[in-house]
Order: structure tokens, then C-alpha cells, then sequence
């Protein structure tokens, strides 16, 4: 009797570690990309270097109906010299660098025009259409939105 009540607590503590997951992802995904693989110096100006850190997903919006789609991966990460990496489920699916765009008379203010330029392809919305906005709204919070309508926009809060 006793072995069962042990063996039956060791499960349930068993279980119980497993079943907390943990929402932390780490910069270190990105490790071993060097800082200067892409760029020598750090391209994004000074006044937009609130956009590195850890987002989550929040939502998406855009398409013919307005609604968005599902959700392809869980997190970006955008690291210093312009650096992103996309997450989903703890692993890095995809990473590439971003590439400034010249805006072609289309504005949005307070945003970067950018291209997610991918090392390798990946099933995301995000490779089928590449050419976003990125906008911080507040420190909290960043949008990655399409240039044109009837096309995707991506919505994070912070984690990082």
C-alpha cells in the first residue's frame, strides 16, 4: 500500500511539471546567427530600437473579410542589426534579416517600411508576403502591417 501511494505521488508530481509549460522564450534561439552576418552596423535608427525584443502573437487582421487568418507561429524575435527570428512551438522555424524599403509614396508615420528577407523558405503568411510596416503603437505593443488591402497584418505584445 505504501508503494502505491509513492509511486502514485511521484506521477502526480511527474505530471504536474510537465503540464507547466513555460511562455519564456529566450534571445539565445538566435544565438548562433552572428550580429554582423547581415549588417556591419545596426540599420534601424535610434528612434526605432524598441522594436528588438520578444513578441507574442496576438492576433492577425486583414483579407477580403477583414478577419485575419490563424495564427502560423507563436512569437517574432528581432534582435539587434535588424536580426528576426519566428517561433513556433520552443523551436526556431524560420530567420533572416530585415532590408529597408524606400517608401514609394505610402506612409505610415512613426513605422519602418521593411522587407522580411527569409534565409529559407517557410510555411508562414508572413514569407507569402514579405513587405510589412512594422510599427510600435507603444512600448507594449507592435504591429506588422500590410501595405495594401486585402492583406495581412500581424499583432504582438511584449514578452522581452
Amino acid at each position: 500500500m505504501k508503494r502505491t501511494g509513492f509511486t502514485s505521488i511521484i506521477i502526480l508530481v511527474f505530471i504536474l511539471f510537465i503540464g507547466c509549460k513555460s511562455d519564456e522564450i529566450s534571445l539565445k534561439l538566435l544565438d548562433e546567427i552572428q550580429p554582423t552576418t547581415y549588417y556591419p552596423i545596426d540599420i534601424i535608427s535610434a528612434e526605432f530600437t524598441d522594436i528588438y525584443g520578444i513578441w507574442k502573437v496576438t492576433g492577425t487582421s486583414g483579407g477580403i473579410d477583414g478577419k485575419g487568418y490563424k495564427k502560423d507561429f507563436d512569437y517574432l524575435i528581432l534582435k539587434k542589426n535588424a536580426i528576426f527570428g519566428l517561433v513556433r512551438n520552443d523551436s526556431l522555424i524560420a530567420y533572416g534579416k530585415l532590408t529597408l524599403l524606400t517608401n514609394a509614396g505610402m506612409n505610415f508615420s512613426n513605422s519602418i517600411y521593411c522587407k522580411f528577407d527569409f534565409e529559407k523558405p517557410a510555411t508562414v503568411e508572413l514569407y507569402s508576403d514579405p513587405v510589412k510596416y512594422i510599427r510600435l503603437p507603444n512600448k507594449e505593443s507592435l504591429n506588422v502591417d500590410a501595405i495594401c488591402c486585402f492583406r495581412y497584418n500581424i499583432h504582438f505584445s511584449r514578452v522581452n
